[in-house]
């Protein structure tokens, strides 16, 4: 299980840097825009979509990072005043919340992508599955983080380690 571990932290450092590399030209891509739009009076076709796409990609990676770094939103505070039992219901819950969802991000997600192959942006002519894409792999990013994260402990909400 280590060598997963291993595996899963350096899938995301590489979502991290992808991320915020992302943000970084979503953010030259705007103040373009914007500058040729009020400065040159000349808008540019493909920023917005373009800006737009990017900041999806950036939020889906940005979230499985999230997932790896163990900051998902759970009901700690109700968890923690149950007896054990119903803490491990908890978990259960959230275990098959969590599952559910990467079933849609992955499956529905991948028929979206599949379904979308033909079709073309409107402003870049790209195609519309590189946008939908972000669903199915950012499931399969999440999935890997949740398996590696199953022989490793809990992080509690102040980032000490325990049962959560």
């Amino acid at each position: 299980m280590s060598v997963l571990r291993a595996v899963d932290g350096v899938v995301a450092r590489c979502e991290r840097g992808a991320a915020v590399g992302l943000l970084a030209v979503t953010v030259v891509i705007v103040v373009l825009q914007v500058f040729f739009r009020y400065v040159l009076n000349s808008s540019l076709s493909w920023t917005e979509e373009a800006a737009r796409y990017l900041f999806i990609w950036a939020a889906v990676l940005g979230f499985s990072s999230s997932v790896e770094a163990g900051r998902l939103f759970r009901f700690e505070m109700i968890a923690a005043h149950l007896p054990a039992a119903g803490r491990r219901v908890c978990q259960l819950l959230f275990a098959v919340a969590a599952a559910a969802f990467l079933w849609a991000l992955i499956f529905s997600g991948g028929a979206l992508v599949a379904g979308t192959m033909s079709q073309t942006s409107p402003a870049m002519n790209i195609p519309m599955a590189l946008p939908y894409a972000a669903l199915p792999a950012g499931g399969v990013l999440i999935a890997l983080h949740f398996i590696a994260a199953l022989g490793a402990p809990a992080a509690s909400a102040d980032g000490s380690e325990g049962a959560g």
